[in-house]
């Protein structure tokens, strides 16, 4: 699959007028949903994945087998997702078993060079609805780094995505995730202006089909144009978005 999408930033105090306007644009109400995002550090050295319970019993399995080939290309971070609900799943002082619980896990390669154009284009896989994504984490030599929290506003429109999205510390947990979550109104931004990143996203599905590709683009540009008098969009350098893990220096004199 081949993600792209423009991005903007939005200040708090103008998020309710941003929402408005997509909720005239799509004819709907946002769609509020809440991540509890785990980062896990893959090996120095690329590898492909191994062929856990996880993936053998999965109906996304040529997901997981093109996940593979990917982590044998080059080694990345990756990303565990669960919907968590702000009035039962903070404050309540009880742990998740995240082995137990459905998640998705997320790889995204490095962007594409921008050229003359403020839409980031790149390749995406996200396998929903799995199980034991720690175990298959850590089974394959993945190390937990960090987590946060992700609030997101989406509206649609046909098979255009705005979305807002918003980004929450947790208290430090060294080596592995928190054992509670603090109460939702005790959340604070990780950025300090509070502003919102607001992505306009399309999916290219058959990503290995250029035309489709460029069709993509060229409807994205159309938004943009609709657009472009309410929010700024960015070129936003690739770098950013790069989940690449570099390679260990090479020693010289072993082979």
């Amino acid at each position: 699959m081949r993600e792209l999408f423009l991005t903007a930033s939005v200040r708090d105090g103008d998020f309710a007028m941003a929402c408005s306007v997509f909720q005239g644009l799509t004819w709907m109400t946002a769609r509020q949903s809440v991540h509890r995002i785990l980062f896990y550090h893959g090996q120095p050295q690329p590898k492909a994945l191994k062929n856990t319970r996880t993936f053998q019993q999965s109906r996304f399995l040529p997901l997981w087998k093109e996940l593979s080939n990917q982590m044998a290309r080059a080694s990345y971070v990756l990303q565990v997702a669960y919907e968590v609900l702000p009035d039962k799943d903070f404050g309540r002082g009880t742990a998740m078993e995240f082995n137990s619980l459905p998640g998705t896990l997320r790889w995204t390669d490095l962007p594409d060079p921008l050229r003359d154009t403020p839409i980031t284009s790149r390749k995406k896989i996200e396998i929903p609805e799995q199980s034991s994504l720690p175990t298959a984490m850590t089974d394959n030599g993945f190390r937990y780094m960090n987590e946060i929290i992700q609030e997101s506003y989406t509206f649609v429109r046909e098979n255009v995505e705005f979305v807002f999205s918003r980004y929450y510390r947790l208290p430090d947990s060294p080596g592995r995730p928190v054992t509670t979550l603090p109460a939702w109104a005790d959340l604070r931004p990780i950025d300090p202006a509070q502003k919102w990143v607001l992505n306009v996203k399309l999916n290219v599905l058959e990503d290995s089909q250029p035309e489709k590709v460029r069709k993509a683009n060229e409807e994205l540009l159309g938004v943009k144009m609709e657009l472009d008098k309410l929010f700024d969009f960015k070129h936003i350098d690739r770098r950013v978005f790069d989940t690449r893990i570099a390679p260990p220096p090479a020693i010289p004199g072993r082979g």
